[in-house]
């Protein structure tokens, strides 16, 4: 008798593992791209990708559950594929990146310096469509270098409803 409840209740984590795999929604958090294409901001492409990645953290909205994939490992399917975000082909390449994670949504931007600002753009892209979303995005926010990290609530509080 105790064998059978100790295989009943393997086999119901087992179908519980499996359903709640299932559930999640992957979410991946790339580097934003520098436009600007002075080097010296390109530390701000992972900056804030890390920021965004910790401020979204694992959601659940409406009984379905998102998960965050970490940055480091969105880090490394890039460096295997020698992707770089400040490679103008970047935004074409990295659907490979997407499908690898096995991602549905994929988080990214751009920035540009515009009178000594940062003007920065983010968006939430279809993985299957490979488009961003048209309502859910965080345009033109502008700010200091030594502000930048505020745009991140701005940037999480436009794209949430997204999810």
């Amino acid at each position: 008798m105790k064998k059978y409840k100790m295989f009943l209740s393997a086999i119901l984590l087992f179908l519980f593992s499996i359903i709640t795999a299932y559930s999640q929604v992957r979410i991946a958090i790339f580097p934003f791209q520098n436009m600007d294409g002075d080097l010296k901001y390109n530390i701000w492409s992972y900056n804030l990708q890390d920021s965004l990645t910790k401020s979204m953290g694992n959601l659940e909205q409406n009984g379905t559950i998102y998960y965050i994939v970490p940055a480091d490992s969105v880090e490394i399917m890039l460096a295997d594929l020698n992707l770089d975000p400040n490679n103008p082909q970047y935004q074409t390449d990295m659907w490979k990146v997407a499908k690898k994670l096995n991602v549905k949504k994929v988080v990214t931007g751009n920035f540009n310096i515009q009178a000594n600002r940062f003007l920065l753009n983010a968006y939430v892209y279809d993985v299957k469509l490979k488009l961003p979303h048209p309502q859910y995005q965080a345009r033109d926010i502008f700010k200091k270098e030594e502000d930048l990290y505020e745009a991140v609530g701005i940037i999480v509080e436009e794209l949430l409803p997204a999810f």
